[in-house]
């Protein structure tokens, strides 16, 4: 599955790697974020074909 980066209008096909590269979020906090709300990075990106 692809997906928009609604960011900065890059595609990816891994959301939790493109945020850790890219937007430069480190493991921990993406993971007590997606603990908190599973759906956290969910609005922030969109599928593509």
């Amino acid at each position: 599955m692809k997906y928009m980066c609604k960011t900065c209008q890059k595609p990816c096909d891994d959301i939790i790697e493109h945020i850790k590269k890219v937007h430069g979020f480190s493991e921990s906090y993406i993971k007590d974020s997606l603990k908190t709300n599973s759906n956290s990075y969910k609005n922030s990106f969109e599928k593509i074909k």
